[in-house]
């Protein structure tokens, strides 16, 4: 370049600057700053320049705040004066197209932005986006009603772009409000039924710990069982053939031949449901966890207790509790009766044993047949009421000092009469 001549330099400079276009985007350095305005370096000698509004400064700042000599600006060509081989540039307008164009990519995605609220009417408020001035109508301020737009001033708000073109922007900003207060709903409602099911899971868990806990005192209490054990318990249901008696938890059966060593017709004239009981453990069935009670004494069977106390030939008094054809039924005490048959009433023949004796009356007989473990007791009246055969023995000598029949009967005889 430095053979060539000035008026080759010159051609060439008029053909570079013949290049450059308006509304071209160039980047240069800052070659000097004056109070408005930047200048900056161009290729062959060429100066930019940027008057202080085309720099897009902040409010209140001054154009030493923001730029310093060999900062490099972007900007867009808006005129070429070839007289003075001056080129204009703005940055404020590439600014406002790219500012645009990210109100575009809000709109298309549906991106929040923040605004900056400037100047309120009756209907609405406007607001700056960087370079741009949007509307937004009273009805898209809140979610509730508006009253005064002036309250609105002069605050920075969140924003959705509903309407956009090169001469209209419009933003919402009570559908974000909305939005959030319809997450806000949704994260509380998911969160109340989180904690629902975790409440739900807490008492499953809980109530399968007490049910755990429950079996186990069951199985504890169960095992402790055993035969002969006496028990507090309560009626809980009451059956044809029994009743079954919760003791702490576990139900055993009382079976209704269990409930009195005396014969039970009607259970319930001996118990009632919900009824406080002390039972007697009977039986314990392991493998299947059931067990099995009475409500009579089984440590004091009284067949067990009679059978010390009478034998075969002893005489015993009862009362005459039932009577049949065959003969009658005689109570000798609580829990054991014995049986009167109608050949042992009387030596004379008995057609009908109410001819001598009748239900309520108390008799004496004797003992002629005892089973006490098959709970088998026969007794005789007419054995009982026989006189008792004297005993000769004593007056009966050897066959060497046996005297007369006189002689041995004569004090028998002495009293007869004459």
């Amino acid at each position: 370049m430095e053979n060539l001549s000035m008026e080759e330099l010159l051609k060439m400079q008029e053909d570079e600057f013949k290049d450059i276009k308006i509304g071209e985007v160039v980047t240069a350095k800052i070659s000097k700053i004056n109070k408005d305005e930047v200048i900056l370096h161009m290729n062959f000698g060429f100066d930019g320049l940027i008057n202080i509004q085309d720099l897009n400064l902040p409010k209140g700042s001054y154009i030493e705040d923001i730029y310093k000599i060999d900062d490099e600006i972007t900007g867009i060509i808006t005129k070429v004066q070839n007289k003075d081989g001056i080129i204009y540039i703005s940055k404020l307008m590439l600014d406002k197209q790219n500012d645009f164009k990210e109100l575009e990519d809000a709109f298309e995605n549906k991106k929040i932005l923040t605004v900056n609220t400037t100047k309120s009417i009756e209907r609405g408020i406007f607001a700056n986006y960087k370079t741009q001035e949007i509307f937004i109508p009273i009805s898209q301020l809140d979610t509730k009603f508006v009253k005064n737009t002036k309250d609105y001033e002069s605050k920075f708000l969140e924003v959705y772009i509903k309407e956009i073109s090169k001469n209209k922007l419009v933003a919402s900003h009570r559908e974000v409000l909305q939005e959030r207060i319809d997450k806000e709903k949704e994260e509380r409602r998911l969160q109340i039924e989180k904690e629902k099911k975790e409440r739900k899971e807490q008492q499953r868990i809980e109530k399968e710990r007490r049910i755990q806990e429950e079996n186990k005192r069951k199985e504890d209490l169960f095992n402790s069982l055993s035969v002969g054990q006496k028990r507090e318990g309560r009626v809980t249901k009451i059956l044809d053939y029994g009743a079954f008696v919760d003791i702490g938890g576990i139900e055993g059966l009382l079976h209704k031949n269990n409930l009195s060593w005396e014969k039970v017709d009607n259970i319930q004239d001996l118990i009632k449901e919900n009824q406080e009981v002390q039972v007697y453990v009977l039986d314990i069935n392991k493998e299947d966890k059931k067990f099995a009670l009475a409500l009579k004494d089984i440590n004091n069977d009284p067949w067990e207790i009679i059978k010390n106390e009478i034998s075969i030939n002893s005489l015993v008094t009862g009362e005459v509790i039932r009577i049949i054809e065959k003969g009658a039924f005689i109570k000798i005490r609580e829990g054991v009766d014995a049986f009167l048959p109608l050949s042992e009433v009387s030596e004379e023949r008995v057609g009908k044993i109410s001819n001598i004796i009748n239900v309520g009356d108390t008799i004496t007989t004797m003992v002629i047949d005892f089973k006490p473990k098959n709970r088998r007791l026969v007794v005789s009246l007419k054995e009982a009421n026989k006189e008792p055969e004297e005993d000769y023995s004593e007056f009966l000598q050897t066959e060497d000092s046996l005297g007369s029949l006189g002689d041995l009967f004569k004090d028998k005889f002495k009293n007869l009469t004459k």
